[in-house]
């Protein structure tokens, strides 16, 4: 199918969903206003920093531009309100292409004072972004600005993905596996991060602010840190250290729409147990892509991953006992801290991910697993990162030798293992009723 008829589709879907949004949840509101969101400048400067819209106004259209307005009323087709002021300081070109206005009205404003005229009188509004002031200058009451109820409701529902935000989806990941192709080239030719970044950089053709997160390029003991941000880069190549892992997390946008893909590589001579850890973290990591589909709970797929983590550390002699039991008592933890994955979207992380219901109530994560963003049950057309981890981070490791976690654990294997980091596998995957869709694999 082409892609204005799937966009079609996508805001028909839309103007059902929202029309039902505001039904249920602002019966007495007539219409919405979206806001894209502002541009801010640093604290005491005059620069801002890359301006990315706001996921409920990009849903419904690709432009990543500060102060454009999406008017929602049901039954009416959607009319964007396009501030494009005159300024010879920087490109103002609005960019449309037919295959997605031709299903918006285009309202262009010079002045942002022209939004009041070109709203509807005597309807009333909600208003939906960050600029509550400019909404109280509209005149729209304060109970109507941002309302929970309404916002719950949507955050909700995106979770549930159109066939165009699948599209857009699939075609993000194509991109990024371009890069993480180069990156890997990179790495086995014995490039620093630095130079990792930029072949992953040029082999998706896009400048850092354009990805969707800050690339993580993490060589040998860096891959223990998760949110690892630097880029090394060594003037003198003779004190670089050999390259013996790369942990690369990194993505790319497609119309707003994000991917996020981890890999990790390893050098030939690299620890013969590491070898034999990344061989099961591939296979387990597959492994629980193929449990992804709707009704599966998210707790218990983290927790499924949780124990196939710790029976690959006793299969490989890092600790000794029950794999259950090393999940129950936190072992597994010390390896495995962060959540098996989120949802993914219009955001890395996106909205709604510990939402039990469009009514805003909340499914709290696991108290042993506080930083789990996903908690909810798959609906079909959720898509989802699944992204096993197992490090061997400094700081956690000290932790558990002081505690009674340290007698389950063979120190002198860990030590040997630390400089190499860490490993973390990631694929974004399609809940449908069929079972998983794999994006990545199969982009």
């Amino acid at each position: 199918m082409d892609t204005q008829t799937l966009f079609q589709q996508h805001i028909d879907a839309l103007q059902q969903r929202w029309s039902d949004a505001l039904h249920n949840t602002l019966p007495d509101c007539d219409a919405i206003l979206v806001h894209s969101g502002g541009s801010h400048n640093y604290y005491a400067d005059d620069h801002a920093p890359p301006f990315k819209a706001w996921g409920h106004f990009l849903r419904w259209l690709p432009l990543d531009r500060p102060d454009q307005f999406v008017l929602f009323t049901p039954g009416n087709k959607p009319r964007l309100l396009a501030w494009v002021p005159s300024d010879f300081w920087h490109d103002q070109t609005l960019n449309t292409e037919s295959w997605w206005a031709d299903s918006i009205d285009i309202t262009v404003m010079e002045n942002l004072s022209e939004l009041a005229a070109q709203l509807p009188r005597g309807q009333t509004l909600a208003f939906l972004g960050e600029n509550a002031g400019l909404a109280a200058e509209l005149g729209i009451a304060a109970d109507r600005i941002n309302p929970a109820a309404l916002l719950s409701w949507l955050d909700f529902d995106r979770a549930v993905k159109t066939d165009y935000e699948i599209s857009r989806l699939r075609e993000a990941n194509v991109h990024a596996l371009r890069g993480h192709a180069a990156a890997e080239q990179a790495f086995r030719a014995g490039g620093d991060e630095y130079d990792i970044h930029q072949a992953y950089l040029a082999a998706c053709r896009v400048l850092d602010q354009e990805l969707p997160y800050s690339n993580i390029i993490a060589l040998n003991e860096k891959a223990a840190i998760l949110h690892y941000q630097n880029k090394r880069r060594y003037a003198d190549r003779a004190s670089q250290p050999e390259n013996q892992v790369l942990l690369i997390d990194a993505g790319c946008r497609a119309h707003g729409y994000c991917s996020d893909i981890t890999r990790t590589w390893a050098a030939a001579d690299a620890h013969p147990v590491f070898h034999d850890l990344l061989l099961g973290m591939q296979t387990l990591q597959e492994e629980l892509v193929q449990r992804v589909k709707p009704g599966t709970s998210f707790v218990s797929l983290h927790r499924q991953a949780h124990v196939a983590i710790a029976q690959l550390l006793v299969d490989n002699d890092i600790c000794h006992g029950n794999a259950e039991t090393l999940v129950d008592n936190g072992t597994s933890t010390v390896f495995f801290p962060h959540g098996l994955g989120h949802l993914l979207g219009l955001q890395v992380h996106d909205v709604g991910g510990r939402l039990a219901s469009r009514k805003g109530d909340i499914a709290a994560p696991p108290e042993a697993w506080p930083g789990l963003r996903n908690t909810r049950t798959l609906d079909a057309g959720a898509v989802v990162t699944i992204e096993p981890g197992l490090y061997f981070i400094p700081a956690l490791l000290e932790k558990a030798r002081g505690s009674s976690l340290g007698k389950s654990i063979n120190w002198t294997l860990a030590e040997e293992l630390m400089p190499f980091g860490g490993i973390r596998i990631e694929d974004n995957v399609l809940a449908t009723s069929d079972g998983a869709v794999n994006l990545t694999r199969g982009a």
